[in-house]
């Protein structure tokens, strides 16, 4: 195979475990969620609070390639930092454009946490699809 074609190679299975990530997140978000809001538990909250967490997921995958792909130190507990803090930038930004006086410490509160739940959850999943598809483990498994 040809430096170009493993390179190549290489980017679509780090894009694909970021998707499959996300994906896995956002599910395990909708019973994640609702933890967080109300005095019951109702995963109606869950499949409400994905409405807001899924576009900012999506975002997230983007600066996920960005951060891997500039990235000159590949330690996990420094890309995970790295993704926490756009974590909490993001979870600002959400604060400052659903800006309410009477609201502010609340909705600093909850986008803060379940952003820094959802990426500590992106980053776990992403490191063990990378482990799988790295060791070939799937493969073995199936042959």
């Amino acid at each position: 195979m040809t430096a170009l074609k493993q390179k190549k190679r290489l980017r679509n299975t780090m894009l694909k475990n970021k998707i499959i990530s996300v994906v896995i997140t956002i599910i395990l978000g909708i019973f994640i969620i609702p933890l967080f809001i109300g005095s019951t538990y109702s995963i109606a909250y869950g499949i409400y609070g994905t409405a807001f967490t899924a576009p900012a997921m999506l975002v997230a995958v983007i600066v996920s390639v960005v951060i891997e792909k500039n990235s000159k130190n590949k330690n996990v507990a420094f890309m995970y930092f790295k993704h926490l803090i756009c974590a909490f930038i993001f979870a600002l930004l959400f604060s400052i454009v659903n800006f309410d006086i009477n609201t502010i410490k609340d909705t600093l509160y909850l986008t803060i946490s379940i952003g820094s739940i959802y990426i500590t959850l992106f980053v776990i999943i992403e490191y063990i699809l990378k482990y799988i598809s790295k060791k070939n483990i799937v493969t073995k498994i199936l042959h």
